[in-house]
């Protein structure tokens, strides 16, 4: 396995074997070292050695065979392989196009598998804990790609990682096909270690045998991924210990039926062909959807307690989502258009164990923004109620708000809202919450928008517009002032 590598890795000539240094004879002088110039690196164990390469890029890890014969051999086992532009030196330029410079990305491409194809000869290839390739490729490397694969699985990879749609901001060749990838190495795989894979830009197609490589797949997570509903139903049964699951942008799925007795974790976010969705999961806590309004049925989720549900069509109201769901405890709706929806929440029932209420607010909700007291007084045992609201600087205005009577929030103790630009309808729901929460103790408003990264995060954005922050924290500062009582601590940032 310690064949010559080529040049074009860049890595030092010694990896071949032509330039070790002969051993030096013991002097008198060699002896009597002082004892802090002492290799102390070189005296610990391979096993140990491996794991601090593996911690570098492969590039950088390969440099370290031209110390001496006992380490030019230690890279080739180390157990992480990250393979991108990066590691091998190469750069990415700015609003790269693939359409428009064909020339140049063939070339980056050929040099990209060039160097993927040498490491993964020098490569021992046993005990691998992560294997991820980040770089466009299409169906027209599938040989390659498919040796790649057949390498991670047989490597007993933990974590396989496929990205191949390029990177940010850079636009990729749309009429490229995508790579099929090769379920078949999956087959009767025995002793297979995996647990997490991601793939990106791939074709998923169906396979006769059971995916017992899948086995202990813990985490999956599909990207611009072409599969249809039975394929994906098949791979998921296929995983048994299968715990999160996550659709991005697959959008050959039509009609969903997640059965799975481990599943704990679900998202499913802008799939635009889909129509609906079922569910019997028995262990589901926590589901997250983002997109055009679909059918749900809750068939068997008797522990699901955390919902997110993103809409971004206009009219399409995200309470039309929830079932029937007696242990959720935190919800998270995004309303793209103000709707009013006072008379469904009047009979709600759904929220008798609510705790943690999250209401993106894409629009100006005007007078309608007493829904939001209507859905606080549905859910008695609220305690936090967050508010993210993407509105421009409005001027000042007296509005009629009819709040509902006999309202008081007894559990209610944090409100926060991010994005407040001085909204009149927010300074009047804001006048009411503090009117009708007697355990209150912190109201929390950032002239700042916060963007959902997903996985229940939440990034704050810097690059603001400093009149509208302003204005909206002096909005905060004179009138809602007056109001707060001396047991709430009040910020405004």
């Amino acid at each position: 396995m310690g064949s010559t590598s080529s040049p074009a890795l860049g890595w030092p000539s010694a990896i071949a074997g032509d330039c070790i240094p002969p051993k030096k004879r013991k002097t008198w002088c060699s002896v009597k070292q002082p004892a802090q110039n002492q290799d102390r690196i070189g005296v610990l164990p391979d096993d140990l050695l491996i794991k601090i390469l593996s911690l570098m890029t492969v590039r950088e890890a390969a440099v370290t065979a031209c110390l001496s014969t006992r380490w030019r051999h230690i890279w080739k086992n180390v157990d992480r392989l990250i393979l991108d532009m990066n590691t091998f030196g190469m750069q990415v330029p700015e609003n790269s196009n693939n359409n428009e410079n064909p020339d140049f990305w063939n070339q980056e491409t050929t040099k990209f598998v060039t160097k993927v194809n040498e490491v993964l000869h020098h490569h021992y290839g046993k005990g691998m804990n992560k294997f991820e390739v980040r770089f466009p490729l299409s169906s027209s490397h599938a040989v390659e790609l498919d040796r790649w694969v057949a390498f991670a699985a047989a490597s007993g990879s933990k974590k396989i990682n496929l990205f191949l749609s390029g990177y940010h901001g850079m636009v990729t060749a749309q009429h490229a096909e995508k790579y099929n990838f090769p379920l078949k190495h999956f087959v009767d795989l025995r002793g297979c270690q995996l647990r997490h894979l991601r793939l990106s830009m791939c074709t998923l197609e169906t396979v006769s045998a059971k995916l017992s490589g899948f086995s202990y797949l813990v985490s999956l997570s599909l990207f611009r991924v072409s599969v249809i509903d039975s394929v994906a139903m098949n791979i998921m049964s296929s995983c048994r210990a299968l715990r999160r699951f996550c659709l991005q942008q697959c959008h050959w799925l039509i009609n969903m039926r997640f059965s799975h007795a481990s599943l704990v974790d679900l998202i499913v976010r802008s799939c635009k062909g889909l129509i609906s969705i079922s569910f019997h999961a028995e262990r589901l806590e926590c589901f997250e959807y983002k997109g055009h309004k679909v059918d749900v049925e809750y068939e068997c989720t008797p522990v699901l307690h955390k919902l997110h549900a993103f809409f971004v069509k206009t009219d399409e109201c995200p309470l039309d989502f929830l079932g029937t769901l007696p242990k959720l405890t935190a919800l998270t709706l995004q309303f793209p258009t103000c709707i009013s929806c006072t008379a469904s929440l009047q009979h709600r029932k759904g929220f008798a164990g609510l705790k943690n209420i999250v209401l993106c607010l894409l629009t100006s909700w005007k007078t309608s923004i007493r829904s939001v007291s209507y859905l606080l007084k549905a859910a008695p045992l609220a305690e936090t109620l967050v508010l993210q609201v993407y509105g421009n600087l409005q001027p000042p205005s007296k509005l009629k708000v009819t709040w509902p009577k006999k309202c008081t929030l007894r559990r209610l103790h944090t409100i926060k809202v991010s994005g407040f630009s001085g909204e009149p309808e927010l300074m009047c729901l804001l006048s009411f919450l503090l009117k009708r929460s007697p355990l209150l103790k912190k109201l929390d408003i950032d002239t700042h928008p916060h963007k959902y990264r997903g996985f229940n995060k939440w990034k704050r954005e810097e690059s603001e517009d400093a009149t509208r922050c302003y204005y909206a924290r002096g909005m905060a500062l004179t009138h809602l002032t007056q109001e707060i009582p001396s047991t709430v601590t009040f910020r405004v940032r």
